[in-house]
């Protein structure tokens, strides 16, 4: 299981998650999902979509729930730079 990244979050390479779903929250924040940007101050491209990298169980309406150890597809090598969400016990099954 692993943490659900919502908007805000930290990245592995010093950025954050810049977008959330609003009508979803998690301890007052949105929670971010798969295809959403986060920002990445280490490349010149500056953002990216987030992937998955892994099937996922939980869903939104809008999509599935992006959760720590997903990729930012931003100009870094792939595998390089990973969500990190910093909130407590809430998890979700992959």
């Amino acid at each position: 299981m692993a943490k659900i990244a919502r908007l805000g979050d930290a990245t592995s390479q010093g950025g954050s998650v810049l977008e959330g779903d609003g009508n979803i929250t998690h301890g007052g924040k949105p929670v971010a999902r798969v295809g959403m940007k986060a920002s990445c101050p280490k490349c010149k491209k500056g953002q990216g979509p987030i992937v998955p990298v892994a099937p996922r169980t939980v869903s939104l309406p809008g999509g599935p729930v992006a959760l720590a150890g997903d990729q930012v597809a931003c100009g870094c090598p792939p595998g390089s730079h990973v969500l990190v969400p910093a909130q407590g016990d809430t998890q979700a099954a992959g």
